[in-house]
């Protein structure tokens, strides 16, 4: 009797702090063969596409507070499928959630990439709208930011309003030296959801972005989708300016559309990139795909994209969560690609 009863006890000493916290294990798989060409080569390649494996939890703390954390690791690269997965290359933070809202400290997507994210059809395929969207051509900085050192505060929802807002102490190194905190970053950004209607504007700031670290590079953007039953329509509008007189500002355009058939679905995008200070800096860059969800959690799709660039412009499919790049071969190339590609979240 005498051992029932401690076994009881430590079963119930084990069990315990599991009931009172709540951790999930999930993830995302997304692959495809992509047959791409630079204007001078091409290859067929296979790609993870942001495959992802996570944990994340959260526990009571009372007076209203939960403590949360997530660890998000990366199952890709640039050049080999998995080869250079990272146990904490996507979110990874921990933080408190109440009922002002949640406040994360650790890695984590900015504020200004956030606010936009249902804009992106095609997120993480060739017709990723951030071949164009959030970059200069040929700069060495991104406003697609994830960065490290960061705290970052969300509102709760107010009535289908919503705000966001992070800091970066510093993209390098944020310890004690000459350089230390020069290289901060900050955005801010807000969004409204109601009915069929998501508007989201965002303002974003990197400081001493480049490699020469002499400028402050700023960005701004407004945009939005509606659905208007089963067709979904996305625009937005953005601008960035590198603070540097031979680059100077540079718009950016997004027009996109997605056709829900049932368990099927068509999509189209257009994206452009006006010339910045300098002449023929300027691209094009349209995106057609067809998807077909097998379940709730596995959909097939397949995408054709195609960048055209001005004499002096050199964007291709660089600057997103695209598991594998492909730059262009020389100014003014035209890139394209075709892929067919399988997801599945768990």
């Amino acid at each position: 009797m005498k051992k029932t009863v401690l076994a009881f006890a430590v079963a119930a000493a084990v069990a315990a702090p599991a009931a009172m916290a709540d951790t999930t294990l999930y993830g995302r798989m997304n692959l495809s063969l992509d047959f791409v060409d630079n204007d001078e080569e091409s290859s067929h390649q296979l790609a993870s596409n942001s495959s992802r494996l996570g944990v994340r939890g959260s526990e009571e703390l009372g007076m209203g507070l939960k403590g949360i954390y997530q660890i998000e690791a990366g199952l890709y690269s640039d050049s080999q499928t998995f080869g250079d997965s990272d146990l904490t290359r996507r979110n990874t933070y921990l933080g408190l959630a109440g009922g002002f809202g949640e406040l994360r400290l650790g890695k984590h997507d900015s504020a200004y990439k956030t606010a936009t994210t249902p804009l992106n059809f095609f997120a993480d395929t060739l017709g990723d709208m951030h071949h164009i969207a959030g970059q200069f051509d040929g700069a060495d900085f991104s406003f697609y930011n994830r960065d490290d050192n960061t705290i970052v505060y969300m509102s709760p929802n107010l009535d289908g309003m919503r705000f966001l807002a992070n800091y970066t102490t510093d993209k390098d190194d944020d310890t004690p030296d000459a350089d230390a905190n020069d290289r901060n970053a900050m955005s801010l950004a807000g969004t409204f959801e109601q009915g069929p209607m998501y508007l989201a504007v965002a303002y974003q700031q990197q400081n001493e972005y480049n490699a020469a670290r002499d400028a402050d590079a700023t960005g701004w953007k407004v945009g939005g989708t509606y659905d208007l039953g089963g067709f979904t329509l996305a625009a937005m509008y953005e601008n960035l300016d590198s603070d540097q007189d031979a680059m100077g500002d540079r718009n950016m355009f997004h027009l996109g559309g997605k056709y829900a058939m049932g368990q099927a679905y068509l999509m189209a995008s257009y994206s452009m990139a006006d010339e910045n200070d300098m002449d023929e800096t300027g691209a094009d860059m349209y995106a057609l795909g067809a998807g077909y969800n097998l379940s709730q959690r596995t959909n097939m799709y397949a995408t054709y994209a195609q960048v055209s660039n001005d004499d002096a412009a050199e964007y291709a499919f660089t600057g997103s969560g695209k598991g594998k790049g492909v730059a262009a071969s020389a100014p003014g190339a035209e890139v394209s690609g075709f892929q067919v590609g399988v997801a599945h979240n768990f």
